[in-house]
């Protein structure tokens, strides 16, 4: 096996073993699976099922390679493609989410869902183990359609929604003297997921913050070197870091509020937080993706340079 297509199997099988974590950590914690590492002497399938995942991560992109002659320029640019589509799909999410999410707890605080509905509805409302599952989960089952639909998405719209927010909260409080937690959740939600989900997108502009001593007087063989190992020893060890730390136990960081559906403390709030913890995965996820292509494409240089 020559250098190239070991740098395309690796980066691949990287991708597709963090994506088989993933499934596994959902199938593990919330599905009660034994866990990939709980195979014994006697045949498990679910166990066994689990670390098939992770052998078929690597196998696929071997045998794909084998025979689909894909060069280094082509598969970076259909994981930059791919990664674009998370992203579509995480701004619909939190969009959608947001705005449904704060009607229904402008409702219920204001008595008007309980005189619409009924007691019992309203309070099915009020708690998230029914809001998550029969609300938010619907609606992002309907972002992965419309992140297909609609390609040309840039992040001024979630600059633009963050501003709005605000805005409606200096108009509410200041003019009509009116405040609701809800009305700050909403801000802190479309907030953090601007952050969070343009960190992928600076990246692919080069607009991340670079302390450069040296970068700038370099080739542009030596630049690529420096993206390449950069990437491998300090982006995606991060990314696989907040992976494994947040999610490697049912009470980590981030399964814990996920699995929980966990809610804001103030009853007057909106029932997102646990979907913030999920702004990190997204974050990771992308960054290691994008960090990935980076590999690719330092690579590229350097082989032709």
């Amino acid at each position: 096996m020559n250098l190239t297509n070991f740098t395309k199997i690796f980066s691949l099988s990287l991708i597709l073993i963090v994506f088989s974590f993933l499934i596994n950590n959902y199938l593990t914690f919330a599905g009660e699976w034994p866990g990939p590492l709980s195979i014994t002497e006697e045949i498990n399938f679910f166990s066994a099922t689990q670390t098939g995942l992770y052998f078929l991560s690597i196998l696929i992109p071997v045998i794909y390679f084998y025979f689909q002659d894909l060069s280094i320029s082509d598969l970076a640019d259909k994981l930059e493609s791919f990664n674009d589509y998370i992203i579509r799909f995480a701004f619909w999410s939190v969009f959608i989410i947001g705005i449904v999410d704060a009607i229904i707890s402008f409702l219920i605080i204001e008595g008007f869902l309980e005189q619409i509905a009924g007691k019992s509805w309203n309070i099915k409302f009020s708690n998230n183990s029914f809001r998550a599952p029969y609300i938010h989960f619907p609606l992002l089952f309907i972002s992965l359609f419309l992140a297909l639909i609609y390609k040309n998405l840039n992040f001024f719209w979630l600059a633009f929604l963050v501003v709005i927010a605000e805005f409606q909260i200096v108009i509410l409080r200041f003019v009509f003297s009116y405040e609701q937690t809800l009305m700050s959740d909403l801000v802190r939600f479309w907030y953090g997921s601007l952050f969070l989900f343009a960190s992928y997108y600076t990246l692919i502009r080069e607009g991340h913050v670079r302390i450069d001593v040296l970068y700038a007087n370099l080739s542009k063989k030596n630049k690529a070197k420096v993206n390449l190992f950069g990437s491998l020893i300090l982006g995606i060890p991060l990314c696989l870091t907040i992976f494994f730390r947040g999610m490697s136990c049912k009470q980590c960081v981030l399964n814990q509020p996920i699995m929980n559906f966990e809610t804001s403390q103030s009853t007057q709030g909106m029932n997102i937080k646990y979907l913030m913890a999920g702004f990190l995965i997204i974050f990771a996820l992308t960054m290691l993706i994008q960090f990935t292509v980076y590999i690719l494409r330092s690579y590229k240089i350097i082989k032709e340079s």
